[in-house]
Formats: structure tokens, sequence, C-alpha cells
């Protein structure tokens, strides 16, 4: 693109700790014949009927539960610090990959750049690697209408979720949202590498390692310096930092 040029900085700085008190079981009962899952995850609450839609209520564990738009209820783990990159969780490196390809996580907040990042990498790879991308949306498919109308993939290979008022849940606290559709994805067209972006996120989101073998988040730091400055786990325990600076000079 003219008039642009893109600077990456790969430097964490980190002086906090981060302990995660979550955990997912995921249970998958695939037929790939017609590409159906049947995912049970277990987040120490019955997702019935039992509750209501939205509000809050206290689940079986203790914890305070809430939904939007009639998603799945879940909560939101308290953060005590920015976290640690030294002590960040680990990628799983006893889950099945056959069952899904490889999973690179983008996030970041609105605008920095996690869509067109995606595009290019689908451009860059898609001649070498079997790939295929879910985007990440409030209320609408935009990303994914971005990704099919420049050509990043055959349309059939990208997915659009909504993910309602919380994006940040379906990354992180209930990720069978997005689980579904890479698995679909993965077991249609074989695929060595999935992308996955996140929805607009805040400084506290990043994703669970049961949905992203590789997490990369991205900044953009033409507003000021309070993103880098005041950082949360996207920041301190990415596996890759991506600060983005666009240059307007002509």
């Amino acid at each position: 693109m003219e008039g642009h040029s893109h600077s990456h900085d790969h430097s964490h700085d980190h002086s906090h700790d981060l302990s995660h008190g979550h955990s997912h079981d995921h249970s998958h009962d695939h037929s790939h014949d017609d590409h159906t899952h049947d995912h049970d995850h277990q987040h120490g609450l019955d997702h019935s009927h039992a509750h209501p839609a939205q509000g809050e209520f206290v689940g079986a564990d203790g914890k305070i539960y809430h939904s939007h738009d009639g998603l799945a209820p879940h909560t939101h783990e308290p953060l005590e610090s920015p976290g640690f990159f030294s002590r960040r969780a680990a990628p799983l490196t006893t889950r099945d990959f056959k069952e899904r390809g490889f999973t690179v996580g983008i996030g970041g907040p609105v605008g920095t750049g996690k869509t067109a990042l995606m595009l290019a990498l689908c451009e860059t790879l898609r001649d070498k690697y079997s790939i295929a991308a879910v985007t990440n949306d409030i209320f609408t498919e935009e990303d994914g209408e971005f990704l099919i109308k420049h050509g990043a993939l055959a349309p059939e290979r990208i997915r659009a979720v909504q993910t309602g008022g919380c994006p940040h849940a379906a990354i992180r606290e209930d990720i069978s949202i997005n689980l579904g559709p890479l698995e679909d994805l993965s077991q249609t067209f074989k695929a060595d590498i999935l992308l996955c972006e996140s929805g607009g996120d805040n400084l506290a989101a990043n994703f669970s390692r049961e949905l992203a073998d590789y997490i990369i988040y991205i900044i953009d730091v033409s507003g000021g310096d309070k993103i880098p400055r005041k950082g949360g786990p996207g920041i301190t325990q990415a596996d890759l930092l991506v600060r983005f600076i666009e240059d307007y000079r002509m």
C-alpha cells in the first residue's frame, strides 16, 4: 500500500505474573462425512435452560456468570496483573492436530490491522499450505466479507462468526463458537494452518491455549503510548507482539 510503512517490534517488557484458574474439558463427536460436530464444553456450569439467557447468576463452581445476546453464559476471570511473558500458558503439545490443524490466533483492539494481517498471511501461504480462516465480529460479518472480497481464500474456506457483546469470551472462556467452524474447516479442507481473528478486544483479552497454538497480538501506537504502557495479557503473553506504525508521509 502506497504511503505506508510497517514496523514490527517483538520486544516484551514483563514485570508481573498472572495465574489462570479456568479449565476447558472438550469432548468431540465427529462425523467427517457430513462434517457434523458435537461439542461438550464443561465450565463448571450446566448450559441448559435452567438459567436465563441474560443476567447474572452464581454457577455450581461459585463463580458469577452472565450472558450477552443469548450466548452461552460465561464468567470473567479476575486479573490481578497484566501477566508475565515467561510464565504464560504454553502451547498444548499433546492435542491431535489431525482433528484440527495448527491454529494461529490473531488478536488486538479494533482497527489495528488484524484483518489486513490475515489477508497478507493468506496471500503469502495459500500456495504452499492448505489454509482456512475464521473471523470474529460482534454484530456483523464485515471482516469475513473483507477477506472474500479481496480474494484471500476461496469463499468456502472462510467462516464469519458473530460473537455478540462479549467478543473476548469467544476466544477464552467459551471457545465453542470458534472451535466448531475451525474443526469443520480443518476436516473439510485438510487444513495445515487455521487463522482465527478475534473480535475487537480490550487489553484484558487473550486466546485460550485450547484454541490457539500460536498467538499474535497487534497494537497501533499511532494514537499514543497508552496501550503499550498499560499492557494486558494480550501484550504480555502473546507469542508475537506486533507494533503497527502508520507513516502518513507522502
